[in-house]
Formats: structure tokens, C-alpha cells, sequence
């Protein structure tokens, strides 16, 4: 989860030794089921039994019993057409981990709080595995309103406004990791320099303000989220749309973010309110009580643990504003 740089260097590390490890430690069966479940993964309507085994070069037979033993553990759901579904068992899963878990308890009141103030959803975000997933999210309370769905997941991509976030708040050496990220990922050709240019922009404002590039008539809003690491290991956003009934304009919105992304990042274990300039405008809204600076000595959520978290998004990606 989170920024993961490190992370992605173990694994790729270890693929050299992959070989010998799959032959001392082969377990067909669970390569079966794990098989189906990240194929699913990529399906939205739903695959057969048939359909299934075509796809994994698989018998009928050999898929029949995994594809049971899966939707008797709640893992699949199998429809009244006969094709099967992820279910959201992986997701539900992955929210019970203590690193992510103690992320939304935090961020959640928060975050609650800052779509009343504003009237606009708000949505959080993480990096993992070379894509931004939204991990939390809170619609407006208005009767219409824009939002990006619980579970949706995008590529890590310089027109993304999480990951621009994401990236501009860290070290200098997981920025340059990132940075190349970006570049891979990138639909178009962008320069490094004008990447780290942009990013660099974000880092002295403190927060990311700019017309959506993905969705007309939306303004994104995003500020980063930091615990007692170096860098930010979240982003949270507000994707605000103007409405004729709706009083709060974006300055006002701006400030609500920044205020709650202090409130989380504080109870996170961030003790430094001038940190990366996050909250020169928002420390006074939201000090962080004597009581939980104490108690804040003793988070958990770091951002290397973050980044093991072992989030399966089973839903298809959503081509909104991340």
C-alpha cells in the first residue's frame, strides 16, 4: 500500500530466485484458485465455468472443485446465468489489515466531517502496485453530487491528481522512484523535468488545486496525508463540483481539506505542522490535543508497512478523476 518504492524493489529482486522456490515449493491447487481469482479480477460481467477453463488453459474438471470450494468461502458469487463474480471477501479482507485498518478509522470521522462542510464527496487514496486505489470514500450530502467509487483503481499516471500528491510529498530518492513511475505509465510523452517541475509547485503550496483532467466542470482539491515517516502514505481528495444551491466555493472547500488532512496526518503521529508547508493555514484549526500527541507515539501505520498490504481491488476501474 501507500508509496512503495522499496517494496517494488524486493519483489523485483526476488524474481530471480522465483524459479527455484516454485520448484521446491509447488502447490498446484492453490495456484489454481489464486489463478481464477486474479482473472476475475479483470472481469466485470462475470465469466463460466467454460469461459474460465478456456482462459486458464484449464479442464472443466480441474476448475469445477476450486471454483466450489471459493463461492462455499464466500470468495465467489455464482449468478442465476451460471457465471461467477468476485465477491468483495478480498476487499473486506484487506480492510482488516492493522496498518490500513488504523488509516480508516482515523481518516473516516474526518472525512465525514469535511463532506458536511463542504458538501462535496471526498475520497482516499493510496499507491500500490504501480496504481492509486481508493481505499475510503464519502459521498455529498447534496441530493447531486460527483464521487469516485469505494474499491475503484487507476494507474499511477501524471494526470492523476492523487498522483501527483502522492509523489511531490516524499524524499528526494522515493520521488525519483515515483517519478519514473509516472513516466512509464504515461499515455502521452512527458519529460522528467517538467514532471518534477509540476511536483515541485505542489510541494511549496502545500496541497494540489487544478481543473480536473479527466472530468469537465470538476475542480480537484487534494492535500497530502503523512504519519511519523518521511513521506505521505496517502491523498485525499475533494472532487468539487459547483452547484447553483451549494454555497461553499473552492477557497473555503481548499481550507476544509487542509484542515481535516492535518487532523488525520496528526493522529497519524505527524508532529511537525510545517511539514512539507501541509499545514501552515490549517494548524491553528486543528491542534492536536496534548492526550493524543501521547498516544500518537505509539502509531502503527508507517509507510513501508502500508506498503505490504495485500489489497486485491476486485472491481473494474473506473474511468473518473483519481
Amino acid at each position: 500500500m501507500s508509496i512503495s518504492p522499496a517494496h517494488d524493489r524486493r519483489r523485483a529482486s526476488s524474481a530471480s530466485v522465483r524459479p527455484l522456490a516454485e520448484a521446491a515449493y509447488s502447490a498446484p491447487a492453490l495456484e489454481k484458485g489464486l489463478d481464477i481469482l486474479e482473472l476475475l479480477a479483470h472481469e466485470a460481467e462475470g465469466l463460466s465455468q467454460l469461459e474460465i477453463g478456456q482462459r486458464l488453459k484449464r479442464s472443466t474438471g480441474e476448475i469445477f472443485r476450486m471454483l466450489s470450494v471459493l463461492e462455499s468461502r464466500g470468495y465467489l458469487l455464482r449468478l442465476p446465468d451460471a457465471t461467477y463474480r468476485l465477491s468483495l471477501r478480498l476487499f473486506e479482507l484487506a480492510h482488516r489489515h492493522p496498518p490500513l485498518k488504523r488509516l480508516l478509522l482515523v481518516a473516516l470521522p474526518a472525512m465525514q466531517e469535511l463532506a458536511q462542510t463542504t458538501r462535496q464527496s471526498t475520497h482516499l487514496v493510496i499507491h500500490y502496485a504501480r496504481r492509486i486505489l481508493v481505499v475510503a470514500q464519502v459521498d455529498s450530502p447534496e441530493p447531486m453530487g460527483f464521487s469516485v467509487r469505494l474499491g475503484a483503481h487507476f494507474p499511477f499516471r501524471p494526470d492523476r491528481a492523487s498522483s501527483r500528491v502522492l509523489s511531490a510529498f516524499q524524499s528526494a530518492a522515493a520521488q525519483d522512484e515515483l517519478i519514473a513511475e509516472l513516466l512509464a505509465n504515461s499515455p502521452t510523452r512527458v519529460s522528467a523535468a517538467k514532471v518534477r517541475a509540476k511536483l515541485a509547485r505542489i510541494r511549496r503550496l502545500g496541497f494540489y488545486r487544478a481543473q480536473s483532467d479527466t472530468t469537465t466542470g470538476v475542480t480537484d482539491l487534494c492535500a497530502p496525508i503523512f504519519d511519523f515517516s518521511d513521506g505521505a502514505v496517502a491523498a485525499l481528495t475533494v472532487p468539487y463540483l459547483r452547484q447553483r444551491d451549494v454555497a461553499v466555493r473552492v477557497p473555503a472547500a481548499r481550507d476544509a481539506l487542509l484542515a481535516a488532512a492535518w487532523r488525520i496526518s496528526s493522529s497519524l503521529g505527524a508532529t511537525r505542522p510545517t511539514a512539507f508547508n501541509v499545514s501552515k493555514s490549517t494548524a491553528a484549526a486543528c491542534p492536536m490535543p496534548s492526550r493524543q500527541a501521547t498516544a500518537t507515539k505509539r502509531a502503527t501505520v508507517t509507510r513501508r508497512r502500508l506498503s505490504r498490504d495485500p489489497l486485491v481491488a476486485p472491481l473494474k476501474t473506473d474511468a473518473t478523476s483519481g
